[in-house]
């Protein structure tokens, strides 16, 4: 092996779904490379490659799961998945690094409560969204998530009655696997729109349909209708937690409230033991420094802007690559999409580094993009969407069509993909190609 005067350095600042599938791909694209690899054991040393994995958790957390962990502590404690467990991550040529990201620069990225800088010739920014909690999990460390999650669940498990405030996926997953769970307590559902589940995706038929299984769970649904005050006595948990574990994530705080009064839009008064605002997640953008070099800013209200390669659309980025749910390729911010893009974005870096000097590779792209139909209703780059509403309960939309009820309970994964995933991230293992 040629050696160079000094190693190419790639970062990938966040983990999960979209840095996660960066990892593995950059893996066995620039270090699995001899060939008589077969993943039974680690890649050969390679000094030419510096890659740092950078993530404010240690660990992986499965976020599809979130709202069934919430109520079922089994399934629940499976969904942390620490990087230690991850041999292929110990590679020479890897460094897992914890911090909080508090800037990304054209050349490198700097962290939290050090002065320590992280330099890169290559970037995957995969930082997803920020999200309240207890969806978007404030802890850093799998003990600390355990002891938050069953905090969590003893709020629910003690409560009679539960508010789930926004009608959005989370929203609505969170009311129908309480309500599924512990089909004795109250759970209202309170949103702003006459439907749930709003969005240019989803048909009309998908939302009554998503609709229908609440009712028939026994949720009460309050559609058309905003939360204009509130008063409440109990402590606040979510923003409790979010000090105590350091973060510098303030949408954390006050999304989960005990003993809680609410008055809504038309005068309607709701009282819940708990409270769970779902009211979204938010961009952060505010991390983001890299100037454009146009009138068109990089970073807008959708995320990053990224061609169909997932390299930020800007010629003074061309090294600079952003996956999952902090790109804007995607109208909806899915696990599966953010997994094909860090995938896509690695393929393209390693395409890069290998290509021969002055030469221009072809990159992947992307394999369509998103845009209306006949119908007027906005096709997903990936194949269907699908609603998880409980153990037996579930709404598949694919393309414009909304699959029959019980072919849409047969398409479910039992396990919300808890074991897929578990697989890909090759615990105890090393990756290999076409699995």
């Amino acid at each position: 092996m040629h050696i160079t005067s000094a190693p190419i350095r790639i970062a990938v600042a966040g983990g999960n779904y979209g840095g996660l599938s960066a990892m593995r791909e950059l893996y066995l694209q620039l270090l699995a490379t001899n060939p008589d690899y077969d993943g039974v054991k680690q890649a050969p040393p390679n000094p030419n490659i510096k890659i740092t994995l950078i993530d404010r958790r240690d660990g992986f957390v499965h976020y599809l799961g979130m709202t069934r962990g919430l109520c079922q502590s089994e399934y629940g404690n499976k969904l942390w998945v620490p990087y230690s467990s991850m041999p292929w991550l110990r590679h020479p040529s890897i460094s897992v690094k914890k911090g909080i990201v508090t800037r990304v620069a054209p050349r490198h990225i700097e962290l939290a409560d050090t002065s320590d800088r992280v330099e890169f010739d290559y970037l995957v920014v995969a930082l997803g969204l920020s999200r309240s909690a207890p969806i978007g999990v404030a802890a850093s460390t799998r003990d600390e998530y355990l002891k938050d999650m069953d905090k969590q669940r003893a709020l629910i498990g003690n409560a009679q009655s539960v508010v789930v405030v926004g009608g959005g996926a989370v929203g609505t997953e969170l009311a129908a696997e309480i309500k599924s769970t512990f089909p004795q307590k109250d759970v209202t559902l309170i949103h702003s729109h006459s439907l749930p589940i709003p969005g240019p995706l989803f048909t009309s038929e998908f939302r009554r349909s998503v609709a229908d299984v609440l009712q028939l769970l026994g949720v009460q649904t309050l559609f058309g209708e905003r939360v204009v005050d509130e008063s409440s006595t109990g402590s606040d948990e979510a923003g409790t937690m979010a000090v105590k574990h350091g973060d510098i994530l303030p949408e954390l705080i006050d999304s989960v409230r005990r003993n809680t009064t609410l008055t809504t839009s038309s005068g309607l008064i709701v009282y819940g033991d708990v409270v769970f605002n779902c009211l979204g997640a938010k961009t952060k953008d505010s991390l983001i420094d890299l100037p454009s070099s146009s009138n068109e800013p990089v970073f807008s209200s959708h995320g990053i802007r990224v061609n169909e390669f997932m390299q930020v659309d800007d010629p003074s980025y061309s090294h600079v690559f952003a996956a999952g749910d902090v790109s804007s390729k995607d109208v909806l911010k899915f696990a599966g999409p953010a997994t094909g893009g860090g995938r896509i974005a690695a393929t393209n870096i390693a395409r890069l580094i290998r290509a021969p000097s002055g030469a221009v590779p072809v990159l992947e792209a992307t394999k369509r993009k998103v845009g209306n139909d006949k119908n007027g209703v906005v096709e997903p780059e990936y194949g269907s969407i699908k609603l998880v509403l409980g153990e037996r309960h579930g709404v598949i939309q694919k393309g414009a069509e909304v699959v029959p009820t019980e072919s849409a309970i047969r398409m479910m994964s039992p396990d919300i993909k808890l074991g897929k995933v578990m697989r890909s991230l090759y615990i105890g293992a090393f990756p290999t190609q076409g699995k």
